[in-house]
């Protein structure tokens, strides 16, 4: 599925999935409906690339994206995710400051969102209280979880974070299905110690690995891990 950009004011159903937005005045409300447009991506393709220009605010119906940076030698760096009922974090910051953005969004799964004109986010903040309340609660949530990240990358072991990842993405007991470059990358690592670390438990018979697959056979090991780390 390509990306497609619907036609304004056709859609009015998408303003439910966000009940916050519930009690918007009635001109606010119209003025929201009448400039916002429906996105459509398919996996893989990209939202948006680092130095282009910020126009809409976004704000997530379904599916998942990814937020990274490149850095200095090349290494991809994931700086978070987007889901349901989320809008972004560098969105909402690049709309504020008026900039370009300083990172780049990539679907991880198809996704439904809704894109708001910038001016009109910029208009309601000013004369709607209900709709400047809804921007800065899930900017500031963003926010602090973005630096719950950074406090995560400094200060907890690598071996700690990666038993979390694997305990919360087999929850439902079925097996990891990525690469370890990939894990590596949500971690803010490389995949050298990722491999390292996950070939150790593979020895401890904690885990058992196939190309691209990892199955969980020790979940109280993980966890007592986790809680140590």
């Amino acid at each position: 599925m390509s990306r497609y950009v619907g036609a304004p004011g056709l859609w009015r159903d998408w303003i439910t999935h966000f009940p916050r937005l519930a009690d918007l005045e009635p001109a606010a409300r119209e003025e929201l409906l009448a400039n916002s447009l429906e996105v459509l991506l398919s996996a893989g393709e990209t939202g948006y690339r680092e130095g282009d220009a910020c126009n809409n605010f976004i704000l997530r119906i379904e599916g998942w994206s990814r937020i990274q940076r490149l850095s200095a030698n090349g290494r991809e760096v994931l700086l978070y995710r987007v889901g349901p009922g989320d809008s972004c974090v560098l969105t909402t910051s690049c709309l504020l400051g008026v900039a370009r953005y300083p990172a780049a969004s990539t679907a991880e799964t198809d996704l439904r969102e809704v894109a708001i004109a910038g001016a009109t986010f910029r208009k309601l903040l000013n004369t709607s209280d209900v709709f400047r309340q809804f921007v800065f609660e899930h900017y500031g949530r963003l926010l602090s979880d973005m630096i719950a990240l950074l406090d995560e990358l400094k200060f907890r072991r690598l071996d700690a974070r990666l038993a979390d990842l694997l305990l919360a993405r087999t929850a439902d007991g079925a097996a990891l299905e990525d690469t370890q470059s990939r894990i590596a990358t949500d971690l803010g690592s490389t995949r050298e110690p990722v491999g390292r670390i996950l070939k150790q438990w593979e020895r401890r018979n904690w885990i058992a690995m196939t190309r691209g697959r990892i199955e969980v056979r020790e979940r109280e090991a993980l966890t007592a891990l986790a809680a140590e780390g």
